[in-house]
Order: structure tokens, then sequence, then C-alpha cells
């Protein structure tokens, strides 16, 4: 029986305390008289990435399980206990081959939990590609998708409403319990809050590759803003969205619809250099990823950091830290009954962090699988 101890963060308050574990789950939750002279740790519940294409060298469309394994090993590093394998616009075969390899392999992966797939293109403009390959942009494809969906493995597809026949993508997508995002897009205002009525009910890496905000042509931007009852991905690298564009962001749509992401790619946790995204090369340096066309190319983001980040830039509680890291993300999901809060009979996933947000360990069912060597 595994022992958590520390100042726990739940969804309304924070005690000290210890996480009692068993079988996986957490199974009480006790409260202790505050030991001062103890260093400071915080127990939040383990972070949920929707976005991530890879990291240490290793990316989703690879289609190979040492890939999708060394991601999911990788982010534990960073207190993400659970993901969806994001894939590029690319060729059919390929993007089929990555998703195979989920399917394959989602319940093998020894790191985070693999929770399934985040279908990012091939069905969106090419006005706003950022780094998805233009010679893999397709009009939408009912058949496509359907072959691709094995299992229902897609939980989210990122798409650019204006595209011809979005209803039998929205019809198709609403009766396998898959979430519509909109990214990549250069809709309309109008265009978009129209998708919103049928169902769409996410925005993809907030601000970044859609159509943005004029006093005349509020774009998919304005409808982001505006729409309250929509989520909105946010990379908080200061790079993809400035400071003062996460407090619009959040003071217009609340903390309950915001979901941090990383939006990573395979150079995450290395040096600086070359790497690569969707067989184009891209350059690493100074925390940014980049084409050489100078677009960006996802990020090299680590999840703590983005918490750090935001809790510099606006001084969020640890709370509110939490719901945007892990609660929403669950909700979003449909996996708030077992994952994205701490509390008696959810899954043990869980991560011990330091004042300083650095990872001292990360826990997923009940089994702590990442110890820092620096832990006091």
């Amino acid at each position: 029986m595994e022992k958590f101890s520390g100042y726990i963060v739940l969804e309304d308050s924070i005690v000290y305390g210890k996480l009692i574990i068993k079988d996986g789950k957490i199974k009480d939750i006790v409260s202790l008289k505050e030991d001062v002279a103890a260093p400071k740790t915080y127990i939040m519940a383990g972070f949920i990435d929707q976005h991530i294409h890879g990291a240490s060298g290793c990316d989703a469309m690879d289609a190979t399980f040492n890939s999708i394994n060394t991601i999911s090993k990788a982010i534990l590093k960073e207190g993400v206990t659970s993901f969806l394998a994001t894939t590029m616009t690319a060729s059919s075969n390929s993007i089929e081959a990555a998703i195979n390899n989920v399917v394959t392999n989602k319940d093998k992966v020894t790191g985070a939990n693999l929770l399934g797939v985040h279908l990012e293109g091939p069905f969106i403009s090419p006005k706003y590609k950022g780094a998805q390959p233009e010679e893999h942009i397709i009009p939408f494809d009912l058949d496509k998708i359907t072959k691709w969906n094995q299992d229902n493995i897609i939980k989210i597809v990122t798409v650019a409403p204006e595209i011809d026949d979005f209803h039998q993508l929205i019809d198709y997508a609403k009766s396998h319990n898959m979430i519509v995002s909109f990214g990549h897009t250069a809709a309309t205002y109008r265009q978009t809050i129209e998708a919103i009525k049928q169902g769409g009910n996410g925005f993809t890496h907030a601000f970044n590759a859609m159509a943005s905000f004029t006093h005349r042509e509020v774009g998919v931007v304005g409808a982001m803003l505006e729409s309250k009852d929509t989520y909105a991905e946010l990379i908080a690298d200061g790079i993809h969205v400035s400071p003062p564009a996460v407090k619009l962001l959040i003071n217009n749509k609340g903390l309950k619809n915001i979901i941090l992401i990383s939006d990573a790619m395979r150079g995450k946790w290395l040096p600086d250099g070359i790497s690569e995204l969707g067989g184009q090369k891209v350059i690493i340096k100074d925390g940014t990823a980049r084409l050489e066309s100078g677009n960006l190319a996802g990020s090299v983001l680590k999840f703590n950091d983005a918490l750090r980040n935001i809790s510099n830039w606006l001084g969020l509680s640890l709370i509110d830290l939490s719901r945007i890291s892990s609660l929403n993300a669950a909700i979003n999901l449909g996996i708030s009954d077992a994952k994205g809060s701490i509390a008696i009979g959810k899954d043990a996933d869980l991560v011990m962090l330091d004042k300083d947000f650095n990872v001292l360990k990360t826990m997923v069912g009940g089994k702590v699988l990442y110890e820092s060597k620096s832990i006091w």
C-alpha cells in the first residue's frame, strides 16, 4: 500500500496529509498535522496532455511501439500521466499506420496512460496550414475517417469548419463520441458560430493557425473568445501565445474552458539542433521549434514549465492550475469519473511537485514510475 504525503491539491481546497493508495486507486485522504520543518511538497492530479506529437526523438507518426512507448515514459518527467497521441497531416497510409499503432499498443506502454488519438488534419485549410504539409491536405472523406477510427480510438479531430461536407464530419463525430475542435482554419466568425451550433466544441492551440481578430471580421478568434461553452487549448510557452493574450483568453472564457497542452514534437527533451516534423526540417533553438520557413513547428514545452509560466504570469492558485492541467481535459474526454482530480475512488495518477514546479515523483495507476534524482 503506497503513501503519498504533502500538501494535497483537491478540487476546491488544499489539505496537508497523506494519500492511501491501494490497487491503483485512491483509497483514503488522511489529514495530518503540518510538518513545518519538512520541505514543502505539493501533490496534484497527474497532468493530461490531449495534444502532443512527440518527445525524446520520437513521434506518434513513427508508427512503432518503441516511439509511442518512449513518449509515454519521457513525459513522466513533466508530471504527465495521460495523453493523446497526436497525428500530423500526412498520406492516408501514414495516418492509418500511426493510428493502428495506437490501437495495437494502447495498453502496452509503460509510462503515461495512452488514451487514444488526437487526429490533427488532414481536413484543414491550406491558408493556415502552419507546419502541416500542404500536399497532404484533403477534403473531408467519410470513408477514410471511418477506416481510421478503429475501436473509436480517435477522441479529438482538429478540423477547419469551413470545409465542404463539415456536416458529415459532425454527424459522424456525434455518433462516435468524438470531439470536434477547430484549428488550422480560415473560417469567418459566422461560419465558426454555425459550426459550434452544429456540435463543434473546441479550439485547437488557441490563437495559432486560425483566422485572427479584426474590428470588421472577428474571425475564429472572435468566436473563440465569445463562446463560453467551448474549450480552448493553450500552449503556455510564451512563444505561441503572449502572457497578455493568455490573460485575455482566460478572462473571456473562464478557467473551466481552458485546457493546457504542450503540442510538443520529437525535439522535446533533446538539445538544440536539427529535428523533424512531418518529413520537414525543424530547427530547435532557445526553446523554440521552427520550420526553415520560420513557421512554428509545434513546441518543445515541458508540461510542468507551462504551469510555472501561468503561475508567474497570472498568479493562479494551485487549485486553478490543477483544473486547467488535468480536470478540464478529463471532463472534455469524458473520463472525469476516474481521472482529473484527487478524490477517493479515482485512479492514483498523481504528480508530486516542489514549490518551483519541479517534478519530484510521478505515479500512474498507483505505481511510482518516475522519481527525480535530486528529490531532496
